[in-house]
């Protein structure tokens, strides 16, 4: 099963790092970042991530200064735009880490750095930075703060998970559309996040859920959360139902201004992000497209090959040859026209004619394979 913290085999290790702090599991995120710095130590997002993680989870509140400090210079020096999330959010936390070691001036400018910055129109950051240098000048009240229950402590999570549309972190090949997303109620809305992505990928990969959307937030990670509900008691029972379809990690995300909410991911690919499959999958392998004129060299394969596809698209006129239910089958048929002179023959996937992520096809596969078993599983315990 895939879980809250899922990550996909292209990522690197920083980008692993993000995946963890966006799904609220920063203490995990600390040794993956602990590594980083040791092999760069002068990379800003190295800093500014491993600043911000030690600065939510309360501890090493010193050293974290330090990081964020570091970053913050770095990121000036390179003149990155403070709109891109990470250079302007590094004020934030450092107005935490100050008020936090009670060095209040420090603290207070930090704060106006992090306003004369601020390009979000969300004033979320800038009142929790002002309540931190208010609570700076007063240490019984501070002293509460970091002493309350898990859900407005500072280390769990000083900053609530939020949740907006920013287009980056895509891989070249990735092509994303969105839409606005409009809310009938400007009240508190709850979700459950299940998982979290740097590159996107269809729902279809999280089995055992149903409407799930996908988000992505300031650092370009893909948030796919399930529910927009009025009562965080409504959402706590869908937690507890989705951590029993096999997500433990999921956790409850606060969602309390519709703006963060502007875009949602509809497309991937040209194809929908939700996408269901129904019914059998068939696997093709492509061995060749053209346009209005069919290569001599492409005509010659209807005199030599059986079995040949024209698959029509807006563009190009695809060929192809086989149909198999069975991957492992198309596996063969495509190593087979590999070794026939074919270099750059690929398996593809089809859907009621339309054609799908090969990915898509096998999670599917997979996802009957389990309805399967756990049918089997129930007969037997009735035999």
């Amino acid at each position: 099963m895939l879980t809250a913290g899922i990550s996909t085999a292209q990522t690197t290790p920083l980008d692993s790092a993000k995946v963890l702090v966006a799904s609220n599991r920063t203490r995990d995120a600390i040794p993956v970042l602990e590594r980083l710095i040791k092999a760069d130590p002068h990379l800003a997002a190295h800093n500014y991530f491993l600043g911000l993680s030690l600065v939510r989870e309360g501890i090493r509140i010193s050293e974290a200064t330090g990081y964020l400090e570091k970053a913050a210079g770095l990121y000036a020096a390179t003149d990155v735009n403070p709109g891109m999330g990470e250079p302007e959010l590094v004020h934030f936390y450092l107005t935490i880490a100050y008020s936090r070691q009670r060095e209040c001036k420090k603290a207070l400018a930090r704060y106006y750095e992090l306003v004369e910055v601020y390009s979000g129109s969300d004033p979320f950051y800038p009142n929790e930075a002002m309540k931190w240098v208010v609570l700076c000048n007063e240490p019984q009240r501070m002293a509460q703060e970091m002493t309350a229950s898990p859900e407005t402590s500072t280390s769990r999570p000083v900053v609530r998970d939020r949740l907006v549309a920013v287009r980056q972190g895509l891989s070249p090949k990735d092509s994303v559309v969105t839409r606005p997303v409009e809310f009938s109620t400007q009240s508190v809305l709850y979700g459950v996040q299940v998982g979290a992505l740097v590159r996107p990928t269809y729902t279809v990969h999280f089995p055992g859920l149903k409407n799930v959307g996908v988000y992505v937030d300031e650092n370009g990670i893909y948030r796919y959360v399930i529910g927009n509900l009025t009562y965080r008691s409504q959402a706590e029972k869908l937690l507890q139902q989705v951590r029993e379809a096999g997500y433990p990690d999921a956790f409850i995300v606060d969602i309390n201004n519709p703006e963060r909410f502007r875009e949602e991911v509809v497309l991937l690919n040209e194809i929908g992000i939700q996408r269901q499959l129904k019914g059998d999958v068939e696997f093709r392998v492509q061995i060749g497209a053209f346009t209005d004129v069919l290569p001599e060299q492409l005509a010659k394969l209807y005199m030599r090959l059986d079995g040949l596809h024209e698959v029509r698209t807006a563009e190009l006129t695809l060929l192809m040859v086989g149909s198999f239910s069975d991957y492992d089958e198309a596996l063969r048929e495509k190593e087979k026209m590999t070794r026939a002179g074919f270099a750059d023959a690929f398996i593809t996937a089809f859907n009621k004619g339309q054609r799908i992520p090969v990915s898509m096809a096998l999670q599917h596969l997979q996802n009957n394979k389990d309805v399967e078993h756990l049918k089997e599983g129930g007969n037997n315990k009735h035999r």
